[in-house]
C-alpha cells in the first residue's frame, strides 16, 4: 500500500505479521520428576527380578516321599496318620502296606479304616475296598466297611453296602441310619419294627434329621414304640413336630419321667412353653 506525505513524497508500506509469543510452560514441581523417577526405578525392578514360582515345601516332599515308601516302618506309618498336612495323610492309601496280611493270612484293616474316617471317598474307590467290601466282601473289612456307611455321600454306595453287608453287621446298619445322605426309603427301613429289632438302629433313625415326620411319629409313639431310649431320640430330633413333642412331655401320654423332662426341654428351646402344655 502507497502513502504520499505532506511534502509529496511518496512512500510504500508492507504489512508483515508479528510472530506470536512462546507459549509459556508450565512449571513441572520437583516432586512430580522424583515421582516418576522411583515409578520407573520401581518397574525396572520388577521386569528385571525374574518370576519365581514358589518352590514345594522340601520337607512336606519328604514326608510323602515317606508315606509312600514301602519301606517305612508300620510305627511311622501310625505317626504319619497324625500328621498335620493333610497330603501327607492322603499319601498313605496309596502305600502298599495300608492293608497288612497278618500272620494267619488274614487282613489288618485298623489303619486302613482309621484312613476311611477322613478320606471315605477316596478309600471307597480304593483297589483294596472294592476287591475285599464289595466283590468279594473279606469279614476283616468290616470295621472299613461300618466307617464309610457311615460317611459316604454316595446312596449308591450305602444301599449296595447295606444289602452285601447289612444283614449280618447291625453296626454297619446302626452307621447307615446316623448318615445324613441316607436315602429316606432306607431310614423307613431301618426304622421299621418289623423289618429291624436292633435297639442302637432304631435310635439313629429317630436322630437322624433326614427321617421322615410320619416315621418320628410311629418312633415316638408309646403305644407303637416300647423303648424309652427310642422315643428320648425322637424328642431331641430338632425336625420332631410341636405336637409330638408336647404328647412326650405330658404325662398322661408319656409315662417315663426323664423323657417328659427332654420333650419339655426341646419345648423350651423353641421358645414355646408360653401356652400351656
Amino acid at each position: 500500500m502507497d502513502f504520499v506525505d505532506t511534502s509529496g513524497t511518496r512512500y510504500q508500506l508492507t504489512e508483515t505479521t508479528e510472530a506470536p509469543a512462546p507459549a509459556k510452560k508450565t512449571p513441572v514441581g520437583p516432586w512430580i520428576v522424583g515421582g516418576l523417577v522411583i515409578v520407573g526405578g520401581l518397574a525396572w525392578m520388577a521386569s528385571s527380578s525374574p518370576q519365581r514360582d514358589n518352590p514345594v515345601n522340601p520337607d512336606l516332599k519328604a514326608w510323602i516321599e515317606e508315606a509312600l515308601d514301602p519301606n517305612t516302618s508300620r510305627d511311622r506309618l501310625w505317626q504319619l496318620l497324625d500328621h498335620p498336612e493333610e497330603e501327607v495323610r492322603r499319601a498313605l492309601l496309596d502305600n502298599p502296606n495300608v492293608v497288612p496280611t497278618k500272620e494267619d493270612g488274614s487282613l489288618n484293616t485298623y489303619f486302613f479304616s482309621k484312613l476311611a474316617c477322613e478320606f471315605p471317598e477316596k478309600v471307597a474307590n480304593h483297589p483294596l475296598f472294592v476287591l475285599h467290601a464289595l466283590i468279594e466282601p473279606t469279614q476283616e473289612m468290616e470295621l472299613v466297611v461300618v466307617e464309610e456307611g457311615k460317611r459316604t455321600r454316595d446312596p449308591g454306595l450305602i444301599e449296595q453296602l447295606l444289602t452285601s453287608w447289612g444283614p449280618n453287621s447291625w453296626p454297619l446298619r446302626r452307621a447307615i441310619a446316623l448318615n445324613p445322605n441316607t436315602p429316606e426309603h432306607i431310614l423307613r427301613i431301618l426304622g421299621n419294627h418289623n423289618t429291624e429289632s436292633n435297639l442302637a438302629v432304631l435310635e439313629e433313625v429317630a436322630r437322624n434329621q433326614n427321617t421322615p415326620v410320619d416315621l418320628l411319629r410311629i418312633l415316638g409313639n408309646e403305644a407303637t414304640e416300647s423303648e424309652w431310649s427310642v422315643r428320648q431320640r425322637v424328642a431331641e430330633n430338632p425336625n420332631t413336630p410341636v405336637d409330638l413333642l408336647r404328647l412326650l412331655s405330658n404325662e398322661q401320654t408319656e409315662s417315663n419321667c426323664l423323657l417328659r423332662n427332654i420333650a419339655y426341654k426341646s419345648l423350651a428351646d423353641r421358645d414355646l412353653l408360653r401356652t400351656s402344655i
